[in-house]
């Protein structure tokens, strides 16, 4: 799947309200806004929408040495999740910086 990411983000820790851990990984994804008009609801969109893509553990070294914003490809799997089977990101590949990154001291 072809995506233009904006960034990917780990976070983990205890759920407030259950006491339960909780670990997750999301790649952002931006996405071309849509318009969508029916009956009970209307949406304009101009610009791009964020999107979160759950991530696998295998793609979490590749997504941590990308520069971003950046143009991928981004390879798919499937894990069962809470009972139910998920797509996830499982790989990264043909990367393309879209900017040049500042250097840091």
């Amino acid at each position: 799947m072809k995506a233009l990411i904006a960034g990917f983000t780990h976070s983990k820790g205890i759920a407030k309200q259950s006491g339960k851990p909780f670990d997750m990984m999301a790649v952002v994804a931006l996405t071309p806004a849509g318009n969508v008009n029916k009956e009970n609801f209307s949406k304009l969109g101009v610009g791009y929408e964020a999107v979160e893509l759950p991530v696998a553990e295998s793609a979490k070294s590749a997504l941590l040495t990308l520069t971003y914003p950046c143009n991928a490809q981004l390879v798919i799997a499937h894990e069962v999740f809470a009972g139910r089977l998920q797509a996830v990101v499982s790989g990264v590949e043909h990367t393309i910086p879209l900017i040049e990154q500042p250097m840091k001291n």
